[in-house]
Order: structure tokens, then C-alpha cells, then sequence
């Protein structure tokens, strides 16, 4: 399947976003120099002329941040507010790619979510994203995408429309109407089978047959089962640099309580709050002039209850690297003593 395979190659290196995988390298061994295929329209996998006078001797290799096949990580049991936040990220990525790339994924399935070590659902597998429908301007589906969905898209993920091939009634919906078919089917799966009452009557609109009543997706992120501490701790460390400081101090002197009462767990710990840290100490304690501010000297003092609790419950106490606490605690306490 060396179409889709460069389908999703060629795309996964374009789009960026906080819930999209991040691509660190790739390499085409047929082209170490990045350099595109010479024949006219090759390196334009969404035409089945040009993809079939590619080279596809070699590899592609794809080098992404690290992460987990979705299905694993819900094998092991996340609480709700966990899984409230990572289907917030699947609807927030998918809203970015339909309202701002104007793409329909069109391969809206558990093999197309990774999850990272801090709990962030990201999406992947571009191998059928295609523009659709009228609104956009882009036309669509491509004849590519109807060569090729019915063979990548697990047929209970493909929504009415597609398994009956009305190809030109897709191409007059909105660019949504796919992948909103598909995110219902997700849902059920996601919470296996016992969804939140707060969700069912939204899963129905989703799940419908009509491609113009199936709504868009991120209004479903005002469900009151969004609305959680983990979920607020997440987007403040989301925006964290762009915060004056006195909201990080007061982010900071409440963090202990989130702490020990779980409503941060460790993953969250370890891969998002501690490396914040690290980040306000190292820049706060290099630069003299805010050194010699109080609101910076305030916040360094705000930062030191919550360090030491990450340090003494998490570093301290993995197994798999005994020296975890001083290599991460170390230059930290210099910086700070």
C-alpha cells in the first residue's frame, strides 16, 4: 500500500497542531535529500496517475514524539476525567483540520489516535485525508479517496453514505459530515459501550444517516463531562507562557492540593507540570533584572512546594531509574540554593 503510505507521508510533515502527533524527522530512501519524484503530479499522491510514477523501492520513515497506540492506552482503564480530556483533544484536532485546513480526515478509527506519556490524545494516519464538499471551495472527494477508503477505513467507522458510494451527495456536504459520522462510532467504543448520559442524545445527532444534520464537532465540547479539574490544570499548562505572573503564582500555590488529592496524576506530574517548571526556574534564575523583581522571586517561591512533592512521590520512586530524582532535582535545587 505504497499509496497511502506517501499519501500520509507527504501530509503528516504539513499539519501542525498541539493535538496532531508531532513529526520530529522523516526520510523517503528514495529521495535522502528531500528532493520530490520528477515526474509531474508524482508528488501529488491524491492523483492516482501521479502516485503510481513514484519510486517505491525504499522506506518511508517517520520519526514522531513518543507515544502509544490509542487502543493500548485505554486497555489501561483511564479514570472519566482522563477520558473526558483525551476525547477533547481528538475533537479539538479534528476541528482544526476541518475548520482551518478544510480537510476531512476520512479515517476517523481507534488506529489513527497515539496517546503521549503526559495523556494527550494526538491524531494520525493521514493516509485518506482528503478536501470535500462545496463550502470549502475544494471539490472532493478525490478519486484517489474513493480508490482506496473502502480498503484503509474499518467498514463500521465508514458512514452510510460512503459504503453506498453516493459520492456526489458527499461532495455537496460539509466537510465535517464524515468524520462526524466516524467520531460517533469512536464514542461508543472510547467509553466501551457505556456512554455518559450527558453524551447519548449528541452521539444520535453524530451517528445519523442525514449528512446535513450530523453537526460539527467542536460545540460538542461544551458537555458538561468536559468541564473537570484535570481538564482545567491541562489548559492552564497549555497557556502557561502567556500567563502574567501572578496567575502562575497562583497556579503555582494551588497545585499541591491538585497533587495530593490526584486530580493530577503522574503522568501529568512528570511529562507537563514538572518540565513548566523547569522551564520558569531555569529562565527566572538566568536573568539578573527579573531576579531582582519581587513577583519573579515570589513565584520561585510559589514553585518549591510542588517541586518537592513531584520530587519526593514520583522521582524518587521509580523503579526504573533509581537516579531519576537527583539527575532531574539536582541542577534545579543549584539554580535555586
Amino acid at each position: 500500500q505504497i499509496f497511502p503510505a506517501y499519501h500520509h507521508f507527504q501530509n503528516c510533515k504539513k499539519l501542525r497542531h498541539p493535538y496532531i502527533l508531532a513529526v520530529q524527522a522523516t526520510l523517503d530512501t528514495d529521495y535522502p535529500n528531500g528532493d520530490e519524484p520528477n515526474s509531474s503530479g508524482a508528488a501529488n499522491p491524491s492523483q492516482l496517475q501521479g502516485a503510481q510514477a513514484m519510486a517505491t523501492t525504499g522506506d518511508l520513515i517517520v520519526v514522531t514524539e513518543p507515544c502509544v497506540p490509542l487502543q493500548k492506552w485505554l486497555a489501561t482503564n483511564p479514570s472519566k476525567e482522563q477520558l473526558a480530556w483525551g476525547l477533547q483533544c481528538v475533537v479539538e484536532a479534528l476541528s482544526f483540520l476541518h475548520n482551518s485546513a478544510k480537510l476531512s480526515h476520512g479515517n476517523v478509527s481507534p488506529a489513527s489516535f497515539y496517546v503521549t506519556p503526559a495523556g494527550d490524545v494526538k491524531l494520525w494516519n493521514f493516509s485518506l485525508v482528503t478536501a470535500i464538499g462545496v463550502a470549502d471551495g475544494g471539490g472532493g472527494p478525490t478519486k484517489y479517496f474513493r480508490e482506496w477508503e473502502h480498503i484503509i477505513c474499518p467498514n463500521s467507522y465508514r458512514s452510510p453514505e460512503r459504503r453506498d458510494a453516493r459520492w456526489e451527495a458527499v461532495a455537496t456536504s460539509a466537510v465535517h459530515s464524515m468524520d462526524s459520522y466516524s467520531l460517533g462510532i469512536l464514542i461508543a467504543n472510547w467509553y466501551g459501550g457505556d456512554v455518559p448520559q450527558q453524551l447519548q442524545k449528541a452521539l444520535q445527532r453524530l451517528q445519523t444517516s442525514s449528512l446535513k444534520a450530523r453537526p460539527r464537532l467542536q460545540p460538542l465540547l461544551r458537555c458538561p463531562i468536559f468541564d473537570t479539574p484535570y481538564r482545567t490544570v491541562q489548559k492552564q499548562l497549555e497557556e502557561f507562557a502567556v500567563q502574567p505572573v501572578e496567575n502562575k503564582v497562583g497556579f503555582w500555590q494551588g497545585l499541591p492540593d491538585l497533587l495530593q488529592s490526584n486530580s493530577i496524576d503522574e503522568s501529568v506530574a512528570i511529562h507537563k507540570v514538572l518540565p513548566t517548571m523547569k522551564q520558569s526556574i531555569m529562565t527566572i534564575t538566568q536573568n539578573e533584572a527579573m531576579m531582582s523583581q519581587d513577583m519573579y522571586r515570589r513565584e520561585l517561591l510559589a514553585i518549591l512546594p510542588p517541586l518537592f512533592y513531584i520530587g519526593e512521590n514520583y522521582l524518587a520512586k521509580d523503579i526504573a531509574d533509581p537516579n531519576k530524582f537527583a539527575s532531574e532535582m539536582s541542577p534545579l535545587i543549584s539554580k535555586l540554593f
